[in-house]
């Protein structure tokens, strides 16, 4: 059951119109970044920013139900690091805030991101 909290983020982030505007955003953020554009070397950038909608969309809250690739599967063969990992999400925020998206919800956004580093990178996090 989605929580109602988890819904509002992807409200106050602007429903799927806003969400699109600023994944195309973020995208071409990271593909002029040299630091990671080779991950994304051959991919088709349309089919690309379409999952990344969905896996955002279904993450925020959105209605709807993100069927990609299981993401440690798919990233697994790129040797993504929590650098990499930081990178891109700090192209998310700068998208985000271009898109005036409120500094509460960008916080908001990103802590979600956070929590699917693990599975993007392959890294696991373990106390102890």
């Amino acid at each position: 059951m989605m929580s109602k909290a988890n819904s509002e983020l992807f409200d106050r982030l602007g429903g799927a119109t806003k969400l699109a505007q600023i994944v195309d955003n973020m995208y071409e953020r990271v593909l002029s970044d040299p630091d990671l554009a080779d991950f994304f070397e051959g991919i088709g950038v349309k089919r690309l920013r379409q999952m990344q909608f969905q896996f955002l969309a279904s993450a925020f809250g959105g209605p709807v139900n993100y069927t990609g690739a299981e993401l440690t599967q798919i990233h697994a063969k790129h040797a993504i690091s929590g650098k990499h990992f930081a990178k891109f999400c700090g192209h998310f925020a700068d998208a985000l805030e271009a898109n005036d998206i409120a500094p509460r919800d960008v916080d908001d956004a990103l802590g979600r991101l956070a929590m699917y580093k693990d599975k993007v990178t392959g890294e696991t996090n373990v106390d102890g």
